[in-house]
């Protein structure tokens, strides 16, 4: 009984997998209505990601379409070595990259060491308080070299395992471990909170 319970579902997966191939393939040749379908399939996770990243509402929308008009422009050179959610997550890190570069360079140039949100005077305390930690937690995670950066973020904000941020990321695991426990530590010390190995 349960194969034939089974059965449907498996055979679903394997259409939807054969229809993303299509999609995929008929995207590459340039055809915008299967381009369409695939930033309606994806953008919603680019952009958990991109907001995960960045901590910066505004500059979502801008940046999950730079992601999208990178992944198209080199489309046609995507041979399938991986996923393509794989794929794009490398893409959105390295404009996120990009990004955090631009904001380090404004800061300088503004010469302002931290960036503290607006006071809003009808905000309560509490609110306004969560938001000054958030905004402090993005500075220092700004100020991590990239590779730390992206690290820690794949894994503790994504929530990635170690094999999924290594494939991702497209470094080896035991280099991941280190890089993420190296930017804890940077960001602990940042923070002001003591730091201790787990």
């Amino acid at each position: 009984m349960g194969f034939f319970v089974t059965l449907p579902v498996l055979m679903a997966t394997r259409d939807e997998d054969m229809d993303e191939a299509a999609v995929l393939q008929a995207a590459q040749r340039g055809e915008r209505s299967a381009q369409a379908q695939l930033f309606t399939r994806y953008r919603d996770r680019v952009a958990r990601q991109v907001l995960r990243m960045v901590g910066d509402s505004a500059a979502v929308d801008d940046l999950v379409q730079e992601v999208f008009i990178s992944a198209f422009t080199a489309l046609p050179r995507f041979r399938g070595d991986a996923q393509l959610g794989t794929w794009l997550y490398t893409i959105a890190t390295n404009r996120v990259r990009n990004w955090w570069d631009s904001q380090r360079r404004r800061r300088r140039r503004e010469d302002v060491a931290t960036s503290e949100p607006p006071d809003e005077p009808d905000s309560p305390e509490a609110d306004l308080e969560t938001k000054q930690q958030r905004a402090r937690f993005y500075a220092a995670l700004g100020a991590l070299p990239d590779k730390l950066r992206e690290a820690f973020v794949a894994r503790a904000i994504e929530g990635m395992s170690l094999i999924e941020a290594s494939a991702a990321l497209g470094t080896p695991i035991s280099t991941v471990s280190y890089r993420t426990r190296r930017a804890e530590q940077e960001l602990c010390a940042a923070l002001g909170i003591p730091w201790r190995e787990s």
